[in-house]
């Protein structure tokens, strides 16, 4: 078995790509269903990008902090 490159992160499985390959292999799953499980819920994207907003505006609001400090 050849080992996996350290530097491509596709070569390397996770434990979490593991578990769904045992999943599949024992029949628990199928592919079918990871398939339509990996679809994001509108809710999640909704969820992502409120917090990214959050998170600029908590950049935004700690550069104005420091610009004004130093004037």
């Amino acid at each position: 078995m050849a080992a996996a490159n350290p530097w491509d992160p596709a070569s390397s499985q996770t434990a979490a790509g593991l578990l769904l390959n045992h999943l599949v292999a024992s029949g628990i799953v199928t592919k079918e269903m990871l398939d339509v499980s990996k679809k994001m819920a509108p809710c999640f994207v909704n969820f992502s990008r409120l917090q990214q907003i959050s998170d600029i505006q908590a950049e935004i609001y700690q550069l104005r902090n420091v610009m004004f400090c130093k004037a």
